[in-house]
């Protein structure tokens, strides 16, 4: 279907968008969300564009073939089209050619989770872009101020606007004020809670009939009533994982979520039913509580992950990495939520020696998490106390 053929513009964004999280989680090195938006399919793999090193470019490579892959997801020998060229636009090229002719799985890595990657067929995701088209009918414009190569952002930037023969723009590239003056009647502008509060502080406010999409943590009421102050009358929450697509939406926090049509509940679990006709039962990465069989509110992760700016984080793996620390006899890292309603991590840290930290001992403690921790894995205060509690 051409709904569902992609350009060389969107593969490009989408492998831009895959070089800086690979770069930052293989080779801790970071580039600027503006940076990265901004790659085209002019920009130079090596000197003078991305500056990738051969380790580099091999392993972003890699990660872009398994990406879009044209083979079976149960092939375990599938690397994808081979990639050469010199510029982000050549390895487009051969991703469009590949996948024109065949595109069978997508594979996505969850933030704050590179160790996995979840592979799945490509008519479940077109699936998913095709409810969410349902849900945003209407729109004349999809923004997004999400990167397209996670499977939310992917879905919602990049799919659904091809279905709704919508333009989509890239809202990364964008300065507040900008944004502000680009948006127009019957836009829909995508983020997460974390960027959304970010919008709402610049004081970005939107045109009659605009929408707000929002994914990859809860919407509070507070924020929910910020945004609708700022003009975006209408609001649609999507849930959902890496691990298992699109699942519900809702209008308002105070609102259950309502499945979409390609799920059916069975007790605890849920049941996706693909375009063929086949039916997978999986366990949801959230418990939901269910209201009748057809919505739900959520309850907590059942792996114990948090959410910090919609990346999942998990605080027992993180104490464990402090207490690691030669000065540091036990930490417990608790999620707290601030003034300004985004959660945030808060570490409890029982010194080795009794007594207060030292200068010394805090700058070692504070350099250690700047090391082993990813910028949302560190907690913003740091608590010293005789004893901790687990």
């Amino acid at each position: 279907m051409k709904a569902f053929i992609l350009s060389r513009e969107q593969i490009a964004s989408t492998a831009a968008a895959i070089v800086v999280d690979e770069i930052a989680a293989r080779f801790d090195r970071r580039v600027d969300t503006f940076t990265g938006s901004n790659w085209s399919v002019e920009t130079p793999l090596f000197e003078g564009g991305m500056e990738l090193s051969a380790a580099e470019a091999e392993a972003c490579g890699a990660r872009l073939r398994r990406f879009f892959s044209a083979a079976s997801p149960t092939d375990a020998e599938n690397s994808g089209p081979a990639l050469a060229g010199a510029t982000l636009g050549d390895w487009a090229s051969a991703i469009e050619a590949a996948t024109s002719r065949r595109l069978t799985a997508f594979s996505f890595v969850a933030a704050g989770d590179d160790a996995r990657e979840h592979t799945h067929p490509s008519d479940a995701i077109f699936a998913d872009a095709a409810a969410a088209a349902n849900l945003l009918y209407g729109r004349r414009r999809l923004l997004s101020l999400v990167s397209p190569h996670s499977l939310m952002g992917f879905v919602l930037s990049i799919l659904t606007p091809n279905l709704l023969k919508a333009p989509s723009v890239d809202a990364r590239r964008l300065p507040p004020d900008e944004l502000k003056s680009t948006l127009a009647f019957g836009d829909a502008l995508v983020a997460t809670p974390s960027i959304w509060r970010y919008v709402i502080a610049q004081e970005v406010v939107a045109p009659d009939n605009t929408m707000a999409i929002s994914f990859g943590e809860p919407m509070t009421p507070e924020l929910s009533a910020m945004i609708r102050k700022a003009g975006f009358g209408a609001q649609r929450e999507v849930y959902g994982s890496t691990e298992h697509g699109l699942i519900g939406w809702r209008d308002s926090p105070s609102d259950p979520f309502a499945l979409f049509d390609q799920w059916r509940r069975k007790g605890d679990e849920l049941v996706r039913v693909s375009p063929s006709g086949d039916a997978k039962a999986v366990v949801p990465m959230d418990i939901l509580t269910f209201e009748g069989d057809r919505r739900f509110r959520l309850g907590g992760r059942r792996d114990g992950a948090a959410q910090i700016g919609a990346v999942n984080v998990f605080p027992t793996q993180i104490a464990a990495k402090i207490a690691e620390h030669p000065d540091v006899a036990d930490c417990v890292v608790a999620v707290s939520t601030h003034a300004g309603g985004a959660d945030r991590l808060i570490a409890t840290i029982r010194l080795a020696k009794p007594g207060p930290p030292t200068e010394r001992v805090a700058r070692s403690i504070d350099g250690w998490c700047r090391q082993r921790l990813r910028p949302h894995e560190r907690p913003r205060i740091y608590n010293f106390a005789d004893a901790v509690a687990k």
